[in-house]
């Protein structure tokens, strides 16, 4: 399932990262028309979208390296989420200050990092 999921969010993000950004972003910020990404993002995103395919696809069985890779994102997503989405905010947009961010997203971020972090100690565990 995990494996699955990645995979799709790759081949989105190859084909199709500006459509991606564009949706996350109407859903994610209270005024999307105000922020405007870097110009690095839309490759970036490509380039996002080839490692979870070759994550996803290329790594055996266990998968224990994607799964690490979800325990780095995880981590600072759990601890940090109103950090972690400041940063990447400032280094992905142009004009951070602008970007107004639904308050949902913070809790939401933390969810995520909690999940991430158990797939990882879920691998652990079976090691």
């Amino acid at each position: 399932m995990l494996q699955k999921t990645f995979v799709a969010i790759g081949v989105i993000e190859i084909l199709s990262p500006e459509r991606l950004i564009d949706a996350t972003e109407q859903l994610a910020l209270e005024n999307p028309d105000d922020c405007e990404t870097k110009q690095w993002v839309i490759p970036a995103a490509r380039l996002e979208g080839i490692v979870y395919l070759l994550l996803a696809c290329c790594c055996g069985r266990s998968q224990s390296a994607f799964k690490t890779l979800l325990g780095v994102i995880g981590l600072p997503a759990l601890l940090y989420p109103r950090d972690l989405i400041d940063y990447t905010t400032e280094i992905a947009y142009t004009d951070a200050e602008a970007c107004e961010w639904k308050p949902w997203i913070y809790p939401f971020t933390r969810l995520l990092g909690a999940v991430y972090v158990i797939i990882v100690l879920n691998e652990i565990r079976n090691r």
